[in-house]
């Protein structure tokens, strides 16, 4: 059984090759990227690298021949996702692909209004459509972000502006949703079926705040603001509003559109998914986020 990995020059598809050629042979492994340089190292091992862009539907054809399975990694382009996923299937079926496993959100619901919601609902129809198996992995909001992306500033600065009230989401390691995602590919009894890809626990940006605020020693303000409010905080930041066809401009890499939008669902509670997902791929519960944090203490507090 070939299975082919899309992006798989990213951090998420990255991850799941190294994973996979520790369990299969790397010759049953398609790594697909819009960069395959950037893939020499896994091309040496016996992988096969291929090139395959999701808005070139000719090269996901050819990126997907000889594959029975596909991850489908998420694009990263805000609003623009449905459209690439929805050449991406087309591609598989095209080519032969039995069954597509997806990197979906949590969340993915009809009413959602999160902008990230609608591109993975509207995906997940196409899936269903399709006539394929599949499986969709609904990952929940990555701790890594949060440690990596978001924490940073609010503790140099002292300060997390939020539009999301005491609303609460999931939290996961990516590590484990590429761990689900590889344990899905690589067994039997999957087919339409949707795991939510996150812990028991659920935390409010208060919650995060205070948890990097105690291990930083740093105080965090915690400033709500509404949705007008908080449009105002990205305009002040040069960010762009609405997604951009050209998702990389000028540095920015997002769009306000998408996390107003996605705060103010989680305050309204859409993102509220507890799961035991985790436990039932793994065997094991999803790490909580206070481990995940203690365990980078020191990136942590060298943002002070």
């Amino acid at each position: 059984m070939r299975i082919l990995v899309t992006g798989a020059s990213g951090h998420f598809g990255g991850a799941a090759a190294r994973m996979l050629i520790e369990r299969i042979s790397p010759r049953d492994l398609i790594l697909m990227t819009r960069k395959p340089e950037k893939l020499a190292a896994l091309k040496g091992a016996g992988c096969e690298v291929r090139y395959g862009d999701f808005d070139d539907e000719a090269s996901l054809e050819a990126a997907a021949q000889g594959a029975e399975k596909m991850l489908l990694i998420s694009g990263m382009k805000v609003g623009y996702r449905i459209g690439q996923h929805s050449r991406a299937i087309d591609a598989a079926k095209k080519a032969g692909v039995r069954h597509i496993v997806y990197t979906s959100y949590i969340g993915a619901t009809k009413d959602n209004p999160a902008l990230i919601a609608k591109d993975h609902f509207g995906t997940e129809e196409k899936l269903r459509a399709s006539g394929l198996k599949w499986t969709a992995m609904r990952d929940g909001l990555y701790m890594n972000s949060m440690v990596e992306a978001a924490a940073p500033p609010a503790i140099k600065f002292g300060r997390w502006v939020t539009a999301s009230g005491e609303g609460k989401t999931g939290l996961i390691d990516r590590a484990e949703c590429v761990g689900c995602a590889v344990t899905v590919l690589l067994s039997a009894g999957h087919d339409k079926h949707v795991y939510n890809i996150s812990g028991t626990e659920l935390w409010s940006t208060s919650d995060m705040a205070a948890l990097m605020s105690e291990i930083s020693g740093k105080p965090i303000e915690v400033a709500h603001v509404d949705r007008d409010g908080f449009y105002a905080h990205f305009d002040a930041m040069g960010v762009p509003r609405e997604p951009l066809t050209e998702f990389n401009v000028g540095g920015i890499q997002w769009c306000s559109d998408d996390i107003v939008s996605y705060e103010l669902a989680m305050r309204d509670g859409h993102f509220a998914v507890p799961s035991q997902d985790v436990r039932t791929l793994l065997g094991r519960p999803a790490k909580g986020f206070r481990q995940f944090a203690l365990e980078r203490a020191d990136f942590i507090r060298g943002c002070v």
